[in-house]
């Protein structure tokens, strides 16, 4: 098992931060079909409300390698650099948030994005709807994506026995 640690983002890690955004952003937003909608979150509109979240980070001796962003019911952004994927740091970073979210708790996904599906189930979300958007007036694909919502709460023993697995 890969060691890391999850605190509270610092502003020393901006940097890092920005830089896993984007490449992830990027993975993600091509998994839906909208990478032409790419904005570096340097410039992104929605860059005061990101920085306005709780956000946390994981972190080993050398390098942060992933962060999640929430509100207090919405889990707004979880993002882990690529390269340190499939190591259990997305569902260590969801399950710290989680902790201090009230119920329910809400996300939206891609509806192709079945990788970060099977996490959120996992955690025990459930699909309430699926949306279809045109994102740009003068292009005419609509995209999909769930809106999915966590309504228990997790009791501290469960949350052990999650991060032990």
């Amino acid at each position: 098992m890969p060691k890391f640690n999850i605190r509270e983002y610092q502003p020393n890690e901006y940097a890092e931060v920005c830089r896993i955004h984007d490449v992830s952003r990027k993975e993600e937003l091509t998994i839906g079909g909208a990478e032409k909608y790419f904005i570096p979150l340097e410039t992104a509109p929605y860059k005061d409300d990101f920085f306005s979240c709780k956000i946390y980070v994981a972190y080993d001796a050398d390098s942060i390698l992933g962060f999640v962003a929430v509100h207090p019911q919405e889990l707004d952004y979880i993002y882990v650099d690529p390269i340190h994927q499939n190591k259990g740091i997305g569902y260590a970073l969801a399950t710290t948030a989680l902790r201090y979210m009230s119920r329910p708790v809400s996300l939206d996904v891609f509806a192709e994005n079945t990788k970060a599906k099977k996490l959120y189930k996992k955690l025990g979300f459930k699909c309430q709807e699926v949306r279809y958007q045109q994102w740009d007036l003068n292009y005419p694909k609509k995209y999909s994506d769930e809106k999915m919502i966590l309504n228990y709460k997790i009791h501290k023993q469960k949350l052990l026995s999650m991060l032990k697995t």
